[in-house]
This record gives structure tokens, sequence and C-alpha cells, in this order.
């Protein structure tokens, strides 16, 4: 008896409020599936933006714990993941060379691809750059980049290009790790500037947040271009 009045009243439970019942079970695994996938993503804290006719894709965890191996604050060790958002961009020379040579090229991936890396400076999370001088004269030009000055102070390093970039294959970390060896092309070491831009997503970041991650950058960037091997 009591099974049936159970089964009589589920009947007509479902019968007046199956929709409500089905709509709040596909909620339910959808939040579900968000918060696992949110659960498994790799948290980042650093972020490091390259351009230039390489593509690293296959690189990028060794990027990566070069950059972690020269941390040598607390912060920087805490630190949760590095992410290396890679852009691959042909400067006019290369371009030419490969027209020339018959090397396939595309024009409009390659603008596509400069946009990609316009819109990461104004507005990305990336602070450090590893960029083709041609796209960092571009960006220095629209005042993306901190001045060494502010960075180091008086002692500016000896392989500043100028006021903003350093020639990242004339550093030691460039020289000793591997991965970086085979990189072509001129390529110039940047740091974003602290001063907060004007986008939408910074603006919702906050200036509190942005200045954090700037200062936690800031420290990567000294100890990249200060690295040394004992």
């Amino acid at each position: 008896m009591v099974m049936q009045k159970i089964l009589s009243w589920f009947k007509n439970y479902w019968y007046y409020y199956k929709v409500r019942v089905l709509i709040a079970a596909f909620l339910l695994i959808v939040v579900i599936v968000c918060v696992v996938q949110c659960a498994s993503l790799e948290k980042f804290d650093v972020y490091l933006t390259y351009a230039g006719p390489d593509n690293i894709s296959s690189q990028i965890d060794d990027v990566r714990a070069a950059v972690r191996s020269t941390y040598t604050t607390k912060d920087e060790k805490s630190a949760k993941g590095i992410s290396v958002r890679d852009i691959i961009w042909v400067n006019d020379s290369i371009a030419a060379e490969y027209v020339r040579d018959g090397v396939y090229f595309d024009p409009s991936v390659n603008a596509d691809n400069e946009k990609l890396l316009y819109n990461e400076a104004a507005s990305g999370n990336s602070f450090i750059y590893i960029i083709d001088r041609q796209q960092y004269e571009r960006l220095k030009a629209d005042g993306v980049f901190a001045p060494l000055s502010e960075i180091f102070g008086v002692e500016v390093p000896d392989c500043a290009t100028d006021d903003y970039g350093i020639d990242f294959k004339s550093t030691d970390f460039a020289k000793y790790f591997e991965v970086f060896r085979e990189w072509k092309g001129d390529l110039v070491l940047c740091l974003r500037s602290g001063t907060l831009s004007e986008s939408l997503i910074n603006r919702l970041r906050g200036s509190a947040s942005y200045e954090r991650s700037y200062k936690l950058h800031k420290q990567i960037f000294i100890d990249i271009v200060r690295f040394e091997v004992e």
C-alpha cells in the first residue's frame, strides 16, 4: 500500500511538474560540468607572450621551465603556473625571403596574428613580451612598455637596445637554455607598463589587482634579464 501511494504521488507529480524537473536536472548537470571543468583548469599567475616567426607550441613546457628557474623571491616561487601565449608573426624581411624561396606564407593570417598581439598588449593578461623588433617598435610608439629606468633604476643592463627593450638573444638567459637557441629573428624582451590601461577588462580587474600582477611580473622580468650561470 505504501509503495502504491508513493508511485501514485510520483506519477501525479511527474504529470504536473515534469517540465520543471527536466529543466532543473539540465541546469544541475550544466553546473556540475562547469564546476568540474573550472576545477581541472590550470591556474596562472604569470603571463608571457611570444610573437615571432617560429612555431614554438611544442616548446612551451621548456619555456615555462626556463622562466621558473630564474625565480628568486617567495612570491615568484608561490605563483600558480606560467601561461605562454605563442603568436606566429613574420616581419617584412622574413616574409620577403619566404616569397623568394617559395616558402608558404599567408599575409592574411599574418595580419590576423598581428591583431592578436595588439589585443593582448591592450587588454590581455601578459606583461612580459618576447617579440619581433618590428612589432616592438610599433607597440613602443603606442606607449605600451615600461621604461627600463623604471624597472632597473640607474643600473640599466648592457643588453638594452634602447630605453624600453632588451636584446633577448644577448641575455645569458637566452644563451643558456637550449629551447631558445634556434629561435629566429631579432627578438626584443620587454615589460608592459604598470599603468592601468583603459580597457574594460582592466577596469573590471581593478587597479590593486593590476598593480600586484605588475609587481610580480616586474620581478620576474628583472630575474630573467639578470640571469647568470653560476
